[in-house]
Formats: C-alpha cells, sequence, structure tokens
C-alpha cells in the first residue's frame, strides 16, 4: 500500500517549514534570545533590591552601604553587556539564515517561472509577478529574521517576569494578569472572525491590481506625454489606487473597535494595580512592602511592551503569510509536459494540423500545416493578428497547441526536452530585449561558454562589431549607462549576434527590422544572408521585399494558412499575397513622391 502523500503545509506551518531549512542556527538565534531577554529584567531586581536597602537605611537610620550599591551596578551593566551581545548574536544567526532561505526560495520560484508556458505571463501583469517573487519574498525575510527570535523573546520575557512576580507577591501578580487575559480574549475574537482572511485576500488583491497598473503607467507615459493626458484621465490607474485605499481602509474600520477595546485593556495594569496595593499596604508593613508595590509599578506595566510586540508580530503573521501562500502558488503552476525519446538527425520543421487559442477565445491558428525544409529560407507573411507570431512561438514551445503535432526532424517537440530544444531553435524577437549590462555579455546570453574571440567574431558576423567599438568601453560597456544607448537597428543586430554565437540549426527572425533604418536594415539583411546558411529559417515579415527571395512563403490570414509557394507562384495563384504586394508597392511609390516633393522644396 502506498504511503499517502501529505498534505502540503500553509499558513504559519509553512514559513516554520522553510525556516527549518537552518533549523540549527535559527535554534541558536532563539536560544541567544531568551538569554538576551533574561538579562534584560536584571535591572528591575537590581532595583527592587535598591529601593529596599535605602528604606531599611531611612527606617534604621543608617548609610547605605557603598560596596552594595556598587556590586548593584556591577550587576546591572553585567546584564546590559551580556543583552547586547546575546541580541546582536542573535540577529546575526537569523538574518544569515533568512537570507540564505530567501536566496534558495528566489532561484527555485524563478527556475520555475522558465518551465511554466509563456500564456502565465501575458495573463498576469508585470506588478502582479513582481510583487510576489520581490515583495512578498521578502516579507519571508521579516519572518524568518525578525518575528520568529522576537516573538521568542516576548513569550519568554513576560513569562520570566511573571515568574518573578509571583516570588514577590502573588496576589499582585495575579491582578496584573487580570487586563492581560482580557486584552487577549477580545484580541481571539477579532482575530477568529471569518471576514479577516477574506480582507487579507482583498488587500493583497488589490495591492498586485494597483502595481501592474503603475508598471504599464510607467511604461505608457512617453504616450501620456504625447497626447498630453493627465493622471486623471488614466482612469484605470486611478480606480486601481482609489480600490487599493478602499481595502485598506474596509480592513482598518473593521478592526477599529476589537483592536481599540484590545489596546485599551492591554494597558491597563496601573488600573487594577493601584486599588489592589492601597488594600493590601492597610495590612502589610509599610516599609517592607513598599519596594514590593512599587517593583509591581514598574514591571507590571513594562509587561505591556514586550506583549504588545509579540501581538504585532502575530497579526503581521497573518498578513505574511497570505502572501506566502501566493509565492508557493508559483510551484503549482502547470509545467510543460514533455517526454525524451531521442534528438533529431535532420532539422525539417513539420506543421500538423496545429490549432492554438489564447485562453478561451477564437482559434489565433486554425488547423495549419506545413513544411520548413533544412537548409531553405521560409517567409512568413500576411496581415496582422494572423497568428504568425503565434506560430513561431509554438514552434519554440512557449505555448503547447491544443490540436496538432509539431515535428522537427520527425521528432514531436513535445519529446524534446526544453534545454535541448533551445539548442535547435533561436528566436530574434519582435522588440530585442537588451538588459542592464555589458554590450559583451548580452551577447554572450547565446552561449556562456564562448571566448572574448568567438563573440567579436559573432558581432562582426551581425555587422554590429563597429558600432560596438565605437561605444566607451566597447565590449565591457554596460548598455544604458552613459552615451551607451543604441538606436532600434543595433538592438536588432546585437540580438542576432547572440543567435550567431548560439549558432543552431533553426532560426526564427520575427520582423527582426520593423525598426530599422534604410542603413540598418541593410546591414541586417547582409547579418541574415550569413545566418541563414546551411539552416532552416523561418522569417517574419510585414516588409514583403524582406522575404520575395525567400525558398517559399507561406501566408497567413486570421488563424489559417491562405496559401504556400514561392513569390512568381503566389502572385499568380493568391489574391490575398497579390494584393498585399500592390499594398506595398502603393506605399512606396507614395513614399518615393513624398521624398521628391520634399527635395524640390
Amino acid at each position: 500500500m502506498k504511503k499517502q502523500k501529505s498534505k502540503a503545509k500553509t499558513g504559519v506551518a509553512r514559513m516554520l517549514e522553510l525556516a527549518g531549512q537552518k533549523k540549527h542556527r535559527l535554534l541558536a538565534a532563539c536560544a541567544l534570545s531568551v538569554v538576551a531577554a533574561a538579562a534584560r529584567i536584571v535591572p528591575f531586581f537590581t532595583i527592587y533590591a535598591l529601593v529596599r536597602e535605602m528604606l531599611q537605611c531611612y527606617a534604621a537610620s543608617t548609610q547605605v552601604d557603598p560596596g552594595r550599591l556598587s556590586e548593584y551596578a556591577g550587576w546591572t551593566l553585567a546584564a546590559a553587556l551580556v543583552y547586547g551581545l546575546c541580541a546582536f548574536f542573535s540577529s546575526s544567526l537569523a538574518h544569515t539564515a533568512a537570507y540564505d532561505i530567501i536566496y534558495a526560495l528566489r532561484l527555485q520560484r524563478m527556475e520555475k517561472l522558465t518551465r511554466v508556458p509563456s500564456g502565465y505571463f501575458t495573463q498576469t501583469t508585470q506588478g502582479a509577478i513582481k510583487k510576489i517573487l520581490s515583495d512578498d519574498t521578502e516579507q519571508l525575510e521579516v519572518f524568518i529574521a525578525h518575528h520568529i527570535c522576537d516573538i521568542v523573546a516576548a513569550v519568554a520575557t513576560p513569562l520570566l517576569t511573571l515568574i518573578y512576580l509571583f516570588v514577590m507577591d502573588w496576589r499582585l501578580a495575579l491582578v496584573t494578569l487580570v487586563p492581560i487575559f482580557i486584552s487577549l480574549v477580545l484580541l481571539s475574537a477579532c482575530l477568529n472572525k471569518p471576514d479577516k482572511a477574506t480582507l487579507q485576500v482583498e488587500l493583497h488583491d488589490s495591492q498586485e491590481r494597483m502595481q501592474g497598473t503603475i508598471i504599464e503607467y510607467i511604461h505608457g507615459m512617453p504616450v501620456i506625454k504625447v497626447f498630453n493626458r493627465t493622471l486623471g484621465a488614466f482612469r484605470r490607474y486611478e480606480r486601481d489606487i482609489n480600490g487599493f485605499v478602499d481595502a485598506v481602509t474596509r480592513t482598518a474600520y473593521a478592526n477599529a473597535r476589537p483592536m481599540g477595546a484590545y489596546y485599551a485593556f492591554f494597558g491597563a495594569q496601573l488600573l487594577f494595580l493601584l486599588p489592589t496595593s492601597l488594600l493590601l499596604l492597610q495590612v502589610e508593613r509599610f516599609l517592607d512592602f513598599l519596594p514590593v508595590v512599587l517593583m509591581f509599578f514598574i514591571v507590571g506595566s513594562g509587561l505591556k511592551e514586550p506583549l504588545e510586540d509579540m501581538m504585532v508580530k502575530v497579526l503581521d503573521t497573518k498578513r505574511i503569510s497570505e502572501g506566502m501562500r501566493r509565492v508557493d502558488e508559483i510551484l503549482q503552476l502547470e509545467e510543460m509536459s514533455y517526454g525524451d525519446t531521442g534528438a533529431p538527425t535532420h532539422y525539417d520543421v513539420q506543421f500538423e494540423n496545429v490549432t492554438f487559442a489564447y485562453g478561451d477565445g477564437a482559434a489565433t491558428v486554425d488547423d495549419v500545416s506545413f513544411t520548413l525544409s533544412a537548409g531553405n529560407v521560409t517567409g512568413l507573411v500576411g496581415p496582422s493578428g494572423g497568428g504568425k507570431s503565434t506560430l513561431a512561438q509554438l514552434l519554440l514551445r512557449f505555448y503547447a497547441p491544443q490540436q496538432g503535432t509539431i515535428r522537427i526532424g520527425g521528432v514531436d517537440i513535445a519529446s524534446i526536452p526544453p534545454e535541448r530544444l533551445t539548442r535547435l531553435v533561436s528566436y530574434v524577437f519582435q522588440e530585442s530585449v537588451l538588459f542592464h549590462d555589458t554590450v559583451e555579455n548580452n551577447i554572450r546570453m547565446g552561449d556562456t561558454s564562448a571566448s572574448h574571440e568567438d563573440v567579436v567574431q559573432a558581432a562582426k558576423n551581425a555587422e554590429i562589431h563597429e558600432v560596438i567599438q565605437r561605444l566607451p568601453q566597447g565590449y565591457d560597456t554596460v548598455i544604458g549607462e552613459g552615451a551607451a544607448f543604441l538606436s532600434g537597428g543595433e538592438r536588432q543586430r546585437l540580438a542576432i549576434a547572440r543567435v550567431f554565437l548560439r549558432d543552431t540549426p533553426i532560426v526564427v527572425l520575427d520582423e527582426a527590422t520593423a525598426y530599422a533604418d534604410a542603413e540598418n536594415e541593410a546591414r541586417i539583411q547582409q547579418a541574415f544572408a550569413r545566418l541563414a546558411k546551411n539552416k532552416t529559417v523561418l522569417i517574419i515579415a510585414h516588409r514583403l521585399k524582406t522575404v520575395e527571395k525567400a525558398d517559399q512563403i507561406l501566408v497567413m490570414q486570421e488563424g489559417r494558412l491562405q496559401g504556400v509557394g514561392t513569390h512568381n507562384a503566389l502572385l499568380a495563384a493568391c489574391p490575398l499575397y497579390a494584393e498585399m504586394v500592390a499594398a506595398n508597392e502603393r506605399r512606396e511609390r507614395w513614399m518615393i513622391r513624398s521624398l521628391r516633393r520634399e527635395a524640390q522644396a
């Protein structure tokens, strides 16, 4: 009989499970925290002893012993040193444990995201992902590095203090506990209401929406400035911020009365101690019992601080646990499945009856079949929204088709592990993504083991070497710093250099000349010619002249394949392609006439 898989932990249990990865370090930190807590209450002992000594000397008309005073001062100083050292080492151990755990947690989540379909990133805002991977994960560091040891200390300090108070006088100690007991009952009643968990979920949801909209607003700032739109005109931005404010307000109002009553009783020790002390002073020896009363006034009211700190940590832990639940949800995301039936021996690409739709919408690719022959260049054209980029992304398994099969060399790509597939297919995106790093490291993404000479050769092949040499530090220039900015065409050529370095047998170029001027386009075309040699190449293009000399051209419209053939064959057999060619010729004639008029003017 198979052992049943244990249920996944949630909330505080889950956070403690993660903290258990460094349990020896954290146990040592908690032990030191308890010692520090014990050292904190030593001065109360010495104050009590000092007051008693002074009252006894006053009653007996004798002088205070200076040696006794020095002894009390020595104990106080020693306790302060023990507290400082233990608190320092406790904090150091807890923080190093937290940083190690957070580091491993972030790497694990990021590695997981590399295996999930790209649809997750199109359906989830950047702000929500940033909040989960950065903000929510960072809160776990607060729990491990601060809350665990602080809660242990917040429990140890009142416990040790209460033991001391009960030894001093059990009657006053019980009275001291009355307001604490009442406040804990009120707090428990508040926390156990089901609407509190719902409010926490709504608070996190509204924060994710707000952060996603903020990032979108920042990215769209050039458009907002060009059209002179005000902040209020960006209605969704305003609505999401107001939604977050509303969630915070409702949470605050929901907790206002019970938390107000909790705090009112929590700090009311003197309200109970004062009348009780006056009654006991009438039946006890005044000078003997007065130091005890003074001690309870000082220590009893001081119980509020550690207990209140503990309650704040407990309340904060509920918020952190909701964020941790969202971090763990990443691990539950469905991954792209694959087998391992071996590597293809040749590099033809076959799409067989492939159908794909985003979510529940209409099919973006509808029953499409074609073949990309090894060593040939294939152009992919068609009106916007026809499914061209989606076809390319399906080949890289950014998404999995709902129907049909995609094969490389006769091997279903669903049977090829992702790391092997990336060694077979390279992709130059329509918008090249460059990282805030050196030029060389950006190119080296194609092959991290490549030498500097290999990087330089790839840059030369991509017609970008001369541009790099003109940068302030050449290949060591950090992109985006100082004057190190590249044009759209130059960024594309840098992305092509990555593909040269990768040297895969299959290459996909998605609108790679979309943002290039005439000079950059000519350079990119030269790079294409080198890149396509002896490779299976798919070029997605709006400018038909880019692909009119391709070995074959595919024409897509509204997700369906409308024609396959050479440029001349499609002109005769595919009305859509003929219409696109005519439209391109009219556009070029209009551009030439416009240039002539500008020259004459």
